[in-house]
C-alpha cells in the first residue's frame, strides 16, 4: 500500500566567497548524504560576495550557512540582511576546514558542513517550536477573540432590546405622571369633603325597632320630601354622615309613620269638617305641604 504522507525536508543554502570553495563544499555535501540520513537538502551553494545576489538566492531557505573566517563584518552584514523570523543563519567556518598551508581539506569540509548544519538545525528546530507555540497561542487568542466577539454582538442585541424596553417604560412613566397629575387635580381637596356612610336599610331598621320594614317606599318618599341634610334613602340603603345620624332619621320617620297611622282617619275627618271655599272636585288637587298624612295618598 502506497503511503501518500510526505515529510517536509529542511532546505539549506550555503553562501561562500569563491567558486573553488563552492566546488569543495559541493563534493562534501554529496559525500555526507544529508537527504537520506537527515532529511536535509542543500538546494543551493552560492559563490558570491554580492549582498543583493545572496539575498535573492537565499530567500525562502530554512537554514542559511555563511562561509567566512569567523563572525566577521561580512558575516554580520549578511546575517542582518538575510535573517527572518522563519529561518536560521549559521557560520560555515573556513578556519575549521584549512590545512596548515591554508588549502581547504575536503574531509574537514564534510565535518564542518555536517556540524554547522546540525547546530543550525537544532537552533532552527527550537525556532520552529517557538513558532508553533506562537501559532498555538495565536489560535487560542483568535478563538477567544471570536468568543468575545460573539458575546459582544449578543450584548449589543440585548442592549438594543433593553433600550427599546427602557423607551417603553419611559413612555409608561410619562403616561402615569399624566394620569397622576389628573388624579391629583381631581382629588387634591378630597380631604375637605364630607363622605356619607352607607347601611342596609332593612338591617338597620330591624336593629333599631326589632322588626322588618313594611313599606320601604314610604321612607323613601318622606326622605325625598323633607330632603334632610346628608341623608339619602333608596334601593334598600340609607346613606348618612354617621350611623348615629342614620338612626336618628329613621327614628323620626318611624315616629311620623306611627303618628299618621294612629291619627290618619281623625285628621281626615277634621280636614273634611272645615269650610270649603272651592268645589269638592278641585280640593283633591291640593298639596298640603310638610304634612305626613298626604305623602303616600
Amino acid at each position: 500500500m502506497e503511503n501518500n504522507n510526505t515529510i517536509s525536508k529542511i532546505d539549506v543554502r550555503i553562501i561562500v566567497s569563491s567558486l573553488d570553495i563552492a566546488g569543495i563544499v559541493s563534493k562534501a555535501v554529496d559525500n555526507i548524504q544529508l537527504e537520506s540520513d537527515y532529511n536535509i537538502v542543500v538546494s543551493s551553494i552560492i559563490p558570491t560576495t554580492d549582498f543583493e545576489i545572496a539575498k535573492k538566492v537565499a530567500e525562502g531557505a530554512d537554514i542559511i550557512l555563511i562561509g567566512g573566517y569567523g563572525q566577521d563584518e561580512n558575516y554580520n552584514l549578511l546575517f542582518n540582511d538575510l535573517k527572518t523570523d522563519f529561518n536560521h543563519i549559521g557560520l560555515f567556518d573556513y578556519n575549521n576546514v584549512l590545512y596548515e598551508n591554508e588549502d581547504i581539506n575536503a574531509e574537514l569540509a564534510q565535518k564542518e558542513i555536517l556540524n554547522s548544519i546540525i547546530k543550525a538545525t537544532l537552533s532552527y528546530s527550537l525556532n520552529l517550536i517557538n513558532i508553533h507555540t506562537l501559532e498555538n497561542k495565536l489560535l487560542e487568542i483568535t478563538h477567544n477573540y471570536n468568543n468575545l466577539l460573539d458575546d459582544y454582538n449578543k450584548l449589543l442585541k440585548e442592549n438594543e432590546m433593553l433600550s427599546m424596553e427602557n423607551s417603553e417604560l419611559n413612555n409608561n412613566i410619562d403616561n402615569l405622571k399624566s394620569d397622576f397629575s389628573e388624579f391629583k387635580a381631581r382629588f387634591e381637596n378630597i380631604h375637605t369633603k364630607d363622605f356619607l356612610e352607607i347601611y342596609r336599610l332593612n338591617e338597620l331598621w330591624n336593629e333599631i325597632f326589632g322588626e322588618n320594614i313594611v313599606d320601604e317606599e314610604k321612607i323613601v318618599i318622606a326622605t325625598n320630601k323633607f330632603k334632610p341634610d346628608n341623608i339619602l334613602v333608596g334601593q334598600g340603603f340609607i346613606a348618612a354622615r354617621s350611623r348615629t345620624q342614620a338612626i336618628d332619621w329613621l327614628k323620626i320617620i318611624k315616629t311620623a309613620l306611627i303618628f299618621v297611622e294612629d291619627r290618619g282617619e281623625e285628621l281626615r275627618q277634621e280636614f273634611d269638617s272645615k269650610p270649603q271655599n272651592k268645589p269638592p272636585e278641585v280640593r283633591d288637587s291640593y298639596d298640603i305641604s310638610n304634612t305626613f298624612e298626604n305623602f303616600w295618598d
